[in-house]
């Protein structure tokens, strides 16, 4: 496994903690506004905020991801010439 690729797989378990233990927040919060606010109110506001989190750590694994690959293009062409 190349550098890059053991950087990622580090990286990739740090977003995944980090994930979860947003994610268990919001169900903490879920429990305790629930039954002052409703929970159908609360359940949308949680989901909402969990698929913002969620594309937001997606897009920094994606630009992880390009990056990774522009730097093994620029060392396949600077190794060819």
């Amino acid at each position: 496994m190349s550098l890059f690729a053991r950087a990622l797989v580090d990286h990739l378990k740090e977003v995944a903690w980090a994930l979860f233990l947003i994610v268990l927040f919001l169900g903490c919060l879920f429990v305790i506004f629930g039954r002052h606010l409703g929970y159908d109110t609360i359940v949308w506001i949680c989901v909402g905020f969990a698929v913002i989190v969620t594309a937001v750590f997606t897009m920094i694994i994606l630009g992880n991801l390009l990056c990774i690959a522009i730097v093994n293009v620029f060392k396949r062409l600077i190794s060819k010439d």
